[in-house]
């Protein structure tokens, strides 16, 4: 793994949230600062916002782009300060991170680039500009162990800066049986997971903030599975979106568009498709269609950072985020994985179609 990542030192954390949390402290550390800012889009993951929290960090919420997956630059340019130690570029669902326009001005204003790569894992070697990488092999990760991340980080750098290691608990040690991967598997079929998911208590599907609570370092036989695991995952065939190709041209016809990032390739096998509808009232009723015959829709977030249930003063209290809002207003997600068939885009073809039909049929009776 250290010579896939240009021989950069690797350390194994329970989570990519931990591994994120270890790359924004010693972002800080580098720097001596009255009150250290992360800068992190206002569109994401809430884990972005706990991994600032652990680290004694102030999270610093910026406006995304209003047509594609970046930064908003003039926005961006104006929250960096004195206090800034660290910009994260987040790779959402395979989309990109903008990286290539965000080290320039880390570089001038001497801050750390931390590329949050949870999302994304290539299976060829790459350039990572950042200072710091986080990878995730949680559930539903690209790498799915179900539990378990990475920090790359400076050559010859394996030190933890701030955050003193816990236990390795029971919970990850459950995570990594034969079990929790049977039944991470039956749920990645639509309809068992619909099921599942509309059951109260499960807490499948639904997006809140938790705190981070657990940094342990892997143990060795930890290190091991994590290193055999990712040399499986470099080997197996891909499942690229390919199949998806003649669906998505013709979709954008009806204001059906993939999510796109400047200056960056769409991964062939992105982790799931990103599409936007045309608003909210549209994408609302496109995710219940195709929900209605088990093709496994996603509001993904469903709202941006600061509306998330239980997410810290300091984060709602930020804003307002515009753009933000009308990304989390406007994205659903298809599915990727491989019981996805042709059958599968052929079934959400029709379901789009069909929606754009009764669109119009309530224009003209309207």
């Amino acid at each position: 793994m250290e010579r896939f990542f240009g021989n950069r030192a690797i350390t194994l954390y329970p989570s990519g949230t931990a591994a994120l949390a270890e790359a924004i402290a010693a972002s800080a550390a580098q720097r001596s600062v009255s009150t250290a800012e992360v800068i992190i889009p206002a569109y994401g993951c809430p884990d972005l916002v706990a991994a600032c929290v652990h680290a004694s960090v102030r999270p610093r919420l910026v406006d995304v782009a209003p047509s594609h997956w970046s930064y908003d630059s003039e926005a961006l340019r104006s929250s960096v300060s004195s206090n800034t130690v660290a910009i994260i570029a987040v790779n959402l669902l395979g989309v990109g991170d903008g990286s290539t326009e965000l080290i320039d001005l880390c570089r001038e204003r001497q801050i750390s680039l931390i590329q949050d790569s949870a999302q994304d894992l290539p299976r060829e070697i790459r350039q990572w500009p950042g200072d710091y990488v986080v990878l995730s092999f949680g559930r539903g990760k690209p790498l799915n162990l179900l539990h378990g991340g990475a920090l790359v980080g400076p050559r010859g750098d394996q030190t933890s800066v701030s955050i003193r290691p816990e236990r390795y608990t029971v919970r990850a040690r459950l995570l990594s049986s034969r079990a929790a991967a049977i039944a991470f598997n039956a749920l990645t079929r639509p309809l068992v997971y619909g099921t599942f998911s509309a059951l109260p208590g499960t807490g499948v599907g639904q997006v809140v903030y938790k705190p981070l609570r657990n940094t342990a370092l892997f143990p060795e036989h930890a290190w091991r599975r994590v290193g055999k695991a990712f040399d499986l995952y470099r080997q197996k065939p891909s499942y690229g979106r390919e199949i998806w190709a003649a669906a998505i041209e013709e979709w954008s016809d009806l204001g059906v568009v993939t999510l796109t990032a400047p200056c960056a390739t769409v991964s062939d096998e992105p982790l799931r498709l990103a599409m936007l509808a045309p608003d909210r009232t549209a994408r609302d009723k496109l995710v219940e269609d195709l929900n209605s015959t088990g093709l496994g829709a996603s509001r993904f977030y469903g709202t941006d950072l600061t509306q998330v249930a239980g997410i810290p003063e300091v984060v709602w209290q930020q804003g307002p985020f515009p753009n933000a809002k009308a990304l989390a207003d406007r994205l659903f997600t298809l599915p990727t994985h491989a019981l996805v068939n042709a059958g599968t885009v052929r079934a959400t073809r029709a379901a789009i179609l069909g929606w754009h039909r009764s669109q119009r049929v309530a224009r003209l009776t309207g």
